[in-house]
């Protein structure tokens, strides 16, 4: 049986070529012949013995799958594009495992955002307080349409199928694993007008890596600890989980915080 063909432009004609033949368009010939004349520092790196030490090592720490899809990933991208930040270009906490289909979405959405001025000024907002505190309800009546919202409770309960009062300890990894590529994805994230991160605690691993791209607004939600028991008693939701995080509040430091009583 003859192999599929496909419709391709070679040499400017359109000419019938094997379904699995890779077929040098004349734009891709014309892309690299300017990229090779114009920014050859930016070609050499990538041609490094440092850069594929580096790729190698991103490749192994993620277990070489795609950090969007979860499937198998073979090529590690800049989640800040280097010619965007060409400094932070070796900083393995700036790249991430992809498979080329997540990583075609990305590059088309990145090129949108620099070509047609879809960018908004964002900025982060850290929600914390106590279990019933009221967090959710603030961010809910001052989100808008066009923000992100990040709610460790709310993962949990939709991941786990448990009341929002209960742990699944396997469960707890991969919310915290979602966390930690959310902020990444932050770094060079513009497309929100705000995002809410709703925790107990603060985090500080939020200020040491969006501190420097993002303006972030820290908010304690500062509802007294007897409301806060109080509420949760009529809501059945008082257990050995709620209980330790009255008992770690008290030792956070929360000097960057503003706080917001809502004490009713």
């Amino acid at each position: 049986m003859a192999k599929p063909t496909k419709l391709v432009f070679a040499n400017g004609k359109p000419t019938l070529v094997p379904y699995d033949q890779h077929v040098r368009k004349d734009n891709d010939r014309q892309y690299n012949q300017n990229r090779n004349s114009t920014q050859s520092d930016y070609l050499k790196f990538y041609h490094s013995k440092e850069w594929q030490h580096i790729r190698t090592e991103v490749l192994g720490r993620d277990y070489r799958l795609c950090q969007r899809c979860g499937l198998e990933g073979t090529l590690v991208d800049h989640i800040i594009p280097s010619k965007d930040d060409w400094e932070d270009r070796t900083n393995i906490d700036n790249l991430q495992t992809l498979c080329r289909d997540c990583h075609k979405l990305k590059t088309k959405r990145e090129w949108i955002k620099h070509h047609k001025g879809s960018m908004r000024y964002m900025q982060v907002h850290v929600v914390c307080g106590l279990p019933a505190s009221g967090k959710t309800t603030y961010v809910e009546r001052h989100q808008g349409q066009h923000d992100l919202i990040y709610d460790y409770d709310s993962l949990m309960q939709s991941l786990s199928g448990l009341p929002s009062h209960e742990r699944n300890i396997d469960v707890h990894d991969y919310v915290v694993l979602f966390f930690e590529q959310l902020l990444r994805k932050l770094k060079a994230e513009q497309t929100f007008d705000n995002v809410w991160i709703i925790q107990t605690y603060p985090d500080s691993k939020i200020d040491t890596l969006l501190s420097n791209y993002h303006d972030i607004d820290h908010i304690l939600i500062d509802t007294k600890k007897e409301i806060c028991i109080q509420r949760l008693k009529e809501q059945k939701r008082f257990n050995e989980n709620t209980q330790k995080a009255f008992n770690l509040f008290s030792q956070k430091d929360f000097s960057k915080f503003r706080r917001l009583k809502t004490n009713k």
